[in-house]
């Protein structure tokens, strides 16, 4: 049985209204629930559709909490996991805006610990993933734990492993390796350079400045996030009874759900807490230059070339081409979540899937949005 979807947009009194915006035909929208339409008491998704900077659909679909029976809605608090490096790079453009840091900069300007890979590694070569260091989770943890999210570590814990080979993979510059480290060494140099930590950082100079009220890094597993969506995995999935096993956690077999919890607060290639409501706001300010001005947008777009094939990458975001058209996006996945988030710069356009369901495969629910909105002639 299918329940109908939860709609909760957050706006302003005086702007709310049955349809925000008539981008979207009222008969178009059953075919986006559709899409989203949860049994119920399931977890589910947060869906939005941005143009022009506004909200032309944003939907809930599914339960935040199952054992409250709370629903998700635009005011739904989600892990971004990969979605977090956006952010991360936005606190490094800031201050290379505010000349305290060039990204030709060598890494060991900031962090000694790095100098013995020499001045060849620099700033630019983490944004850019390009660095050659190796990743925390192929080192072996001192205690022996796995290196998973259901286990508490830190974010200097993971810099600590990722550092303890004295040698690169690979020269700076010469391959292209996706590895979260990059980022986390990042907030060490934001942390360096503004003398607080990374979180107050984000807080004074990106979430405060553009309203995000509702946003955070998860630097204290600990800490209340208001809101919060709670991670569930099918319970009778094979993938989820193999992958819990390897780690130590036997589950009891049946129907149902498993309750998977973020338990390390680890951050800078993920821990990013935000709702869509907030994302809009973030997303707003791509065009309109609140937060520091055009440069920052041109800034967090630019591309660089190095001597591998790869050079698509931006400030913690990929250029893509979509429909014909220029497309930034970025997909996230951990234990508590499965997120994407897709830019088309020229249309002003901007759609936004959250889940919390690592398994939701929420890349793959907005690539049929998008299918929809190309055959409407949307996109």
């Amino acid at each position: 049985m299918c329940v109908p979807p939860i709609s909760a947009q957050t706006i302003p009194p005086s702007e709310k209204r049955e349809h925000p915006s008539p981008w979207l035909d009222a008969g178009q929208e059953p075919s986006i629930d559709q899409l989203f339409a949860r049994p119920f008491g399931a977890p589910g998704y947060a869906v939005a559709l941005i143009k022009d900077g506004e909200f032309v659909f944003a939907k809930g679909y599914g339960l935040s909490n199952l054992d409250d029976n709370i629903p998700i809605t635009p005011d739904t608090s989600f892990h971004l996991a990969s979605l977090s490096k956006q952010f991360t790079a936005s606190a490094v453009a800031l201050l290379v805006l505010d000349h305290k840091v060039a990204l030709s900069d060598p890494v060991a300007k900031y962090l000694p610990e790095v100098s013995k890979y020499g001045d060849g590694l620099r700033v630019e070569h983490l944004i850019y993933m390009t660095s050659g260091l190796h990743e925390y989770t192929d080192e072996p943890r001192k205690n022996g734990a796995p290196w998973m999210a259901f286990y508490y570590f830190t974010r200097d814990e993971a810099i600590a492993a990722a550092l303890q080979p004295d040698q690169l993979e690979f020269t700076p510059g010469t391959k292209w390796a996706y590895r979260n480290i990059n980022y986390m060494l990042l907030t060490r140099i934001v942390e360096v350079v503004s003398r607080e930590p990374f979180a107050a950082f984000m807080q004074a100079r990106i979430f405060g400045p553009l309203g995000m009220a509702h946003s955070a890094i998860n630097d204290d597993s600990t800490g209340i996030i208001p809101h919060r969506a709670t991670g569930y995995a099918l319970r009778s999935d094979p993938r989820v009874i193999k992958e819990l096993a390897q780690t130590g956690v036997v589950i009891k077999p049946g129907d149902g759900w498993v309750r998977l919890l973020r338990v390390a607060p680890h951050f800078g290639g993920s821990g990013v807490f935000t709702t869509l409501n907030d994302l809009l706001l973030w997303d707003r300010n791509w065009y309109t230059g609140a937060l520091i001005g055009p440069q920052f947008t041109e800034l967090m777009n630019k591309r660089m070339k190095f001597i591998h094939d790869k050079d698509n990458d931006a400030f913690g975001l990929v250029w893509r081409s979509s429909y014909g058209h220029p497309m930034l996006d970025y997909s996230g996945g951990d234990t508590d979540t499965s997120t994407y988030m897709a830019r088309f710069p020229e249309q002003h356009f901007t759609i936004i899937c959250l889940s919390n369901m690592p398994l939701g495969d929420a890349e793959g629910k907005a690539d049929a949005v998008l299918d929809l909105l190309h055959n409407w002639r949307k996109l």
